[in-house]
């Protein structure tokens, strides 16, 4: 029998807020620009409802270039539904609020969330983590540039702006 524990953790500067209009911009243009690699990785990664999953049988690159003007719409308006969602589960009950570093500096505003987990998802938060956070559901450069957007900061100036810890054990 085993147990798994994962935490998230995002930064914003001291007293800031998330950036949704540089972050919405940014989505928009990632979604303009999606490649047809790019709109099959968000295919595959499940982010379009079973409507548009299901429109064909296999999704080939010519299918999918064939239909990439309405996937990159579907794509830019789930994700900015998603990205609602994401700001929104910062206030949620399973999201740890800290500030870190000394008084007489500005430091930074932790969040973290997760928990034990056997197969699903720790918190709802956790899950609306995705859309900024390294997942092999989104294009890989994708979370980084949309949480950059958002003014998320990067931990050691370098790297992903979020951070995924996991404890296992088992008996």
């Amino acid at each position: 029998m085993g147990a798994d524990m994962s935490l998230r953790s995002l930064y914003l500067p001291h007293g800031s807020t998330i950036n949704r209009t540089a972050a919405a911009e940014r989505i928009r243009q990632l979604c303009r620009e999606a490649t047809i690699d790019d709109l099959t990785c968000l295919l595959d990664g499940g982010w379009f409802d079973d409507e548009v999953r299901r429109s064909e049988q296999t999704w080939t690159d010519d299918i999918v270039a064939a239909h990439a003007a309405s996937l990159r719409q579907a794509a830019e308006a789930l994700l900015l539904q998603l990205f609602d969602q994401f700001v929104q589960s910062l206030g949620h009950r399973d999201v740890t609020y800290h500030r870190f570093g000394h008084a007489d500096e500005a430091g930074v505003d932790v969040y973290a969330t997760g928990g034990l987990s056997s197969g699903d998802s720790p918190t709802e938060a956790f899950d609306a983590w995705d859309i900024v956070y390294g997942s092999i559901r989104l294009p890989d450069t994708w979370p980084g540039e949309i949480g950059a957007a958002a003014g998320l900061l990067r931990p050691w100036g370098d790297g992903p702006a979020t951070a995924t810890v996991s404890f296992r054990a088992w008996a």
